[in-house]
């Protein structure tokens, strides 16, 4: 991702770029609570800002993870990226081991900490899976936003290296 093109606009980590060190520093402590370890590639991505303004999104979506983990349906949810309006938000989905995860989607919004539901109100029909790991997630999700903004700027698409075509089409 270093190697790709920085942006000074639209990039993922601008918006909560201040709270971003104490918010994964708390959901790593809450992780750590139930027994579980947060997925390294999650953790690498949000600890480094540099890498940030390389991932843009042309819905303005921006970073912004919950400092705690919800239990849910024999795992845990923690939601990490939200659109620019609050209407869709993105939550990595661990099993109760932390042995695996994946990227799931939800018109609503979900917070252990700032609850507007009861938790047993929770059903998997609010959720869509969009990938079976973070890094294939953000894969997807960075092609797929640098192809639209290269057709709204009406300039060639990225160059894409065979790790992301490979995690892309997998």
């Amino acid at each position: 991702m270093k190697t790709k093109p920085a942006h000074k606009e639209w990039a993922i980590g601008e918006d909560c770029a201040k709270e971003l060190p104490v918010q994964i520093d708390a959901a790593i402590h809450s992780a750590e609570a139930y027994g579980i370890p947060l997925p390294a590639e999650f953790v690498i991505l949000i600890r480094t800002p540099e890498l940030h303004k390389h991932i843009r999104s042309v819905t303005a979506c921006y970073l912004n993870i919950a400092r705690s983990l919800l239990p849910f349906d024999g795992g845990y949810l923690l939601r990490f990226l939200h659109d620019q309006q609050d209407c869709a938000f993105w939550y990595l989905y661990l099993n109760a081991e932390g042995s695996d995860h994946c990227v799931v989607t939800s018109y609503e919004f979900f917070d252990a900490d700032n609850m507007d539901h009861e938790i047993s109100d929770l059903n998997e029909n609010q959720f869509q899976i969009q990938e079976t790991s973070f890094e294939r997630f953000m894969a997807k999700f960075w092609i797929e936003n640098e192809i639209l903004f290269a057709e709204y700027d009406e300039t060639e698409p990225p160059e894409i290296g065979e790790k992301f075509l490979k995690l892309y089409s997998q």
